[in-house]
């Protein structure tokens, strides 16, 4: 019980702090990137509705809804043949702000397979490192480019991405 306490009470002076600083509560994102995957000629385009949350001045948690789109070229003795696939997962992640200006993120988190095709399906697990850096766009909001490295554990593969989002700032 003596833990719980502890816990609960740094949460709240964390979220407490989150109120004074000089910044939005969260962000909500729309972000597009295309992956590689190391292993084979695969390759994905990625859409993904994010949102993230100050916890403190220096860094943010975040959940993100993603639809993965992957087209795989296959050598064949009579040619290559193409597999497409979709996919949808469901992220959790952290992201820590630096620079003059907190103008860089480096982040990373997990994933989990939530639908294969039009099936729902509990998949694969992935883990993911990202860099990113934030660009004001006027009163609008942000746009970040980043890259990113994630790594598949079921299917022992690994895929290097590369994006954009675009956040506008929830007060």
């Amino acid at each position: 019980m003596k833990n719980l306490f502890i816990t609960l009470f740094i949460l709240g002076a964390v979220a407490f702090n989150s109120l004074a600083q000089d910044h939005p509560k969260g962000y909500l994102s729309i972000t597009t990137s295309g992956s590689g995957v190391l292993q084979r000629n695969a390759h994905s385009f990625v859409m993904s509705a994010d949102y993230n949350h100050y916890v403190s001045d220096r860094f943010m948690i975040g959940m993100s809804v993603i639809g993965d789109w992957e087209k795989e070229y296959a050598k064949l003795e009579s040619g290559t043949q193409v597999n497409d696939s979709f996919k949808s997962s469901v992220a959790f992640y952290g992201t820590y702000l630096f620079g003059k200006n907190r103008q860089w993120g480096l982040g990373g988190g997990y994933s989990k397979d939530i639908l294969k095709g039009d099936t729902f399906k509990l998949g694969n697990d992935y883990v993911d490192a990202f860099v990113m850096y934030f660009i004001p766009v006027g009163n609008l909001g942000y746009i970040c480019p980043r890259v990113g490295y994630i790594h598949d554990f079921q299917g022992k593969e690994q895929s290097i991405s590369a994006g954009f989002s675009f956040s506008v700032p929830i007060n």
